[in-house]
């Protein structure tokens, strides 16, 4: 009798634990996703930029990022002068730049969204604020060591991206890594994150970097 029990316990505990280990959906993770990267209402931060060509030459710029909620994301640089006061603006998918020698606001229309802003190695639709559940599908999802590995493709059909392999970390759902694929499938950029820190309640990434893998140039941000 008493092996029976205990068999039957074992049984159940195995049961119960297979249970709890049911793989996480795309949609669930993107909705993790969200939570994690728009958790903060408001944003604002002083970031320090700096472009390598593929030569090892640097350029450093200083800008001010201003973020609220997934609707509304608005980047302005400071300096230098041949740069200040060039601004981004994304207000709910409408995607707008400012440049100040010319004094005009330009919408940025679907085609035009693929260039890179003001010499970065960001296109404008990296910058999008859009929420990830609003702007990828995503195709397949595994679970390796501490991390989600999601693959996804963009809903835009401007996209110049043929899919986005994302690492999301298990413990906060913060991602550290996207790779970027071009439309014959070769991974065409990088973007990484590191430097991960608590932020009142929130987590922030305060070290950030997008190489552009053809041109060999990169664009790295360091929140001040």
């Amino acid at each position: 009798m008493k092996k029976t029990i205990c068999f039957t316990t074992v049984f159940l505990a195995l049961i119960t634990a297979t249970g709890s280990a049911r793989a996480i959906s795309g949609d669930e993770l993107l909705k993790k996703l969200d939570d994690a990267e728009y958790a903060a209402k408001d944003t604002v931060a002083e970031v320090k930029m700096v472009l390598e060509d593929s030569e090892g030459r640097t350029s450093e710029r200083s800008l001010k990022m201003y973020q609220k909620g997934h609707d509304k994301r608005l980047i302005k640089f400071e300096s230098p002068a041949d740069v200040k006061g060039i601004a981004f603006l994304d207000d709910e998918g409408k995607m707008y730049v400012y440049m100040p020698a010319f004094h005009k606001i330009r919408r940025i229309a679907g085609h035009v969204k693929n260039e890179n802003f003001a010499g970065t190695d960001f296109a404008h639709d990296d910058l999008s604020s859009e929420s990830f559940s609003g702007r990828l599908d995503v195709s397949s999802v595994k679970e390796e060591g501490d991390h989600f590995f999601m693959e996804a493709k963009e809903k835009d059909e401007d996209t110049r991206y043929s899919k986005l392999v994302f690492s999301i970390r298990k413990k906060d759902f913060m991602f550290d890594r996207v790779e970027y694929y071009d439309k014959s499938g070769k991974k065409a950029k990088l973007f990484e994150r590191k430097d991960f820190r608590d932020a009142g309640k929130y987590v922030q990434s305060y070290w950030a970097q997008m190489t552009d893998l053809k041109k060999n140039h990169k664009t790295t941000m360091v929140v001040e």
